[in-house]
């Protein structure tokens, strides 16, 4: 009979148990979002803001550039040659950064992918500092200075963002400004519980 009083004791208890975990249960889950913060809701929560601050913003100017170099151009004429020559001294300045439409942002589970696209010059242009002609016969053969100019800021673009040295210390400048950026978009929403990760966009070793 004593058995049978603390099998049914044991039985009774054990349903207790079962019921008030099933009642505290809502509770329960409330304190540990409270000691756990939930990171899958804060990160799509985050990263819709980050996704309207992007589509605002449109571009990241990250570096600039300030150089001077000299140019000469050389007049030539059939038969004769060279009949004149133009020599530049010039300042070229530019812009570069990325287009912020261009960032791919992924959301997953502990963190929010970024992949940025390549840097590129967001404007430039170019002076002359100073001009020395010396031509031999008319003008009308030679090249404007306007034309000259045009010509060499396409060198310098080019050069800029083909050059790999530029290229690699501009991808880490980009990168350490667009950490920087997003990170004071989202200051006012307190402590991340999650992490960002920067690829290159369309990196094959991704």
């Amino acid at each position: 009979m004593k058995k049978t009083g603390k099998w049914a004791l044991s039985v009774i208890s054990k349903a207790l148990v079962i019921i008030l975990v099933i009642a505290l249960l809502p509770f329960a889950r409330t304190w540990i979002r409270q000691l756990l913060p939930d990171a899958t809701g804060e990160i799509r929560v985050q990263s819709m803001i980050l996704e309207q601050k992007l589509e605002s913003s449109k571009r990241l100017e990250v570096t600039t550039i300030d150089e001077e170099g000299v140019l000469e151009a050389k007049t030539n004429v059939i038969i004769l040659g060279t009949v004149g020559t133009t020599t530049i001294r010039y300042r070229y300045t530019a812009s570069v950064g990325i287009d912020l439409s261009k960032v791919v942002m992924t959301p997953d589970s502990d963190r929010i992918i970024f992949e940025l696209p390549d840097p590129e010059i967001l404007n430039d242009g170019i002076e002359a500092l100073e001009i020395n002609k010396n031509n031999f016969f008319s003008k009308a053969v030679e090249k404007s200075v306007e034309t000259l100019l045009n010509e060499q800021k396409l060198k310098c673009r080019e050069q800029y963002i083909s050059e790999k040295e530029h290229s690699d210390r501009a991808w880490e400048d980009i990168r350490k400004s667009f950490e920087t950026t997003i990170c004071q978009w989202l200051e006012q929403y307190g402590e991340r519980h999650y992490e960002f990760e920067f690829i290159k966009l369309n990196d094959p070793a991704a």
